[in-house]
């Protein structure tokens, strides 16, 4: 008995086998388009992904792979590192000490000592109370003799209650050098000044697509008190920056949550978008500088601003960009290289390389990459696989392996 089950089991193990062998065959030939890639003449070589390719591709680029076809008909892999031209911000902290805090009529000073010349250009203030509204001013100076006027009536807000909980008390200037850094703040009652953070902001900019946007619209919701602004591209493309643009000239702080669309539905009404969340803020009269966030493709754009007891704010535009996005690839054999994408069931691939990125060289050529070509879904040259459909596939493994336990059980019970 032990060894008919011994032989059953190796059947359906062979049936398993075959079945996963033909799941591997399919997934071979999914990717649907290439792109022929020429220069390659060194190990490594930087690939920029046209902007038309973003509309094809995964929302995590898992589906980007480098081909080659030997001369011998083999086919191999180059390795690559995905990387994201992005705007950067390398934040180095100051030291200083509080040397002096004082008050008169005019208000409350607070001086600061920086033990070293360093280079400054952005203090970050925190103060033991919750509700504030101050127009603080900012001087420099060497010897505490003459003081020059780094920032003066800068805006500081800081609101609590049962709708909002918003604090804006950063002071960006341009660099400057001072031994002495004074704030005044006009206030008649102390405001309980914490700490204060002296940075200097290192920036690398970035490279950037910006869409074309095909339509704008802003739609109130009476019933709820919330604004809708509707934006849809021209194309698919990854995005990481955002300014809606408020034309009133009055101070508003409105809580908003950005949406993008992942799919979408068609019924008798239309088409509906079925959305994700992109990112939650405050929108303030105060920052006009936008939103920065992770790149992410996408086309369809939802902005929900909450109004609260408020009238509606009116909006005029918005300013949508992306990073770029480019390819670090290693090549070591001579071949016919291709960049090929399309499938939506690839994984993100884990490459050796991404360990060793510091061994990378700093100066690197760039490939050219030809015209797209639709990868035919089966070369008449080629064999099929034994199933065309993953989900047949799956489910006949499921069914094989729930017959192979029920057997096995059996004969158990019967020995």
């Amino acid at each position: 008995m032990k060894y008919k089950v011994k032989r059953y089991i190796l059947s359906y193990a062979f049936l398993i086998s075959v079945l996963v062998s033909s799941i591997a065959n399919a997934q071979e030939y999914e990717y649907k388009y290439e792109r022929p890639l020429s220069g390659v003449n060194n190990t490594w070589h930087t690939i920029d992904i046209p902007t038309e390719l973003y509309r094809k591709l995964n929302i995590d680029f898992s589906d980007v792979r480098i081909l080659g076809i030997k001369a011998n008909g083999d086919t191999i892999e180059a390795p690559y590192i995905l990387k994201e031209r992005s705007y950067r911000v390398d934040n180095e902290p100051v030291e200083f000490n509080l040397i002096n805090e004082v008050k008169n009529s005019k208000g409350y000073y607070y001086t600061f000592e920086l033990p070293t010349s360093k280079v400054v250009n952005s203090i970050e203030l925190s103060f033991n109370k919750s509700n504030f509204n101050w127009r603080v001013s900012l001087e420099g100076s060497n010897n505490q003799q003459e003081w020059f006027t780094i920032l003066k009536k800068n805006r500081i807000v800081g609101i609590e209650n049962s709708n909002t909980s918003y604090k804006y008390t950063l002071l960006e200037f341009n660099n400057v050098s001072y031994k002495y850094f004074r704030i005044k703040i006009p206030a008649k009652l102390n405001p309980k000044f914490a700490r204060a953070v002296m940075q200097e902001k290192k920036v690398t900019k970035g490279t950037y697509n910006s869409p074309i946007i095909q339509s704008f619209s802003v739609v109130e919701n009476d019933k709820y008190n919330k604004t809708e602004v509707l934006i849809s591209l021209k194309d698919k493309m990854p995005i990481s920056y955002l300014n809606l643009l408020v034309t009133d000239s009055i101070d508003y702080y409105r809580s908003i949550t950005v949406d993008y669309a992942t799919d979408s539905i068609e019924n008798k009404t239309g088409w509906h978008y079925i959305y994700r969340s992109l990112f939650t803020s405050t929108l303030s009269s105060l920052n006009i500088n936008g939103y920065n966030f992770s790149n992410v493709p996408l086309k369809h754009i939802r902005i929900t601003i909450a109004n609260n007891d408020n009238e509606p704010l009116n909006y005029k535009e918005v300013k949508l960009h992306g990073n770029t996005h480019q390819l670090m690839a290693r090549f070591t054999k001579p071949a016919s290289y291709f960049l090929v994408y399309g499938n939506k069931h690839a994984y993100v691939p884990n490459y050796d390389i991404t360990r060793f990125e510091e061994n990378i060289p700093a100066v690197t050529t760039q490939l050219s990459i030809g015209k797209e070509v639709e990868i035919l879904e089966q070369k008449e040259d080629e064999a099929e696989p034994l199933f065309k459909d993953d989900i047949w596939l799956w489910s006949i493994m499921i069914f094989v392996i729930f017959i192979l336990g029920w057997f096995s059980i059996k004969m158990l019970k019967n020995d």
